[in-house]
């Protein structure tokens, strides 16, 4: 079965940003006079999936970075 934008299921695949989760822990800092501040860690929506967690596999292959050795 396909959608009306002519995709299946199976053209879709884990978002390579986080890793299907659709969020992922970021850390933000907080001020707090009293005791110098501290380091806490948030959740934040993916971005490149919307928080779907798999995105379309041609989106996936432009996220990877791709390395050319000489020989």
């Amino acid at each position: 079965m396909t959608s009306t934008n002519n995709t299946t299921p199976s053209d879709y695949v884990n978002c390579p940003d986080c890793g299907g989760a659709g969020e992922y822990e970021v850390e933000v800092e907080v001020i707090d006079h009293s005791n110098g501040g501290f380091i806490k860690g948030i959740m934040q929506t993916c971005e490149f999936c919307d928080g779907d967690g798999e995105v379309h596999e041609e989106d996936a292959a432009e996220f990877l970075i791709h390395v050319e050795f000489e020989h």
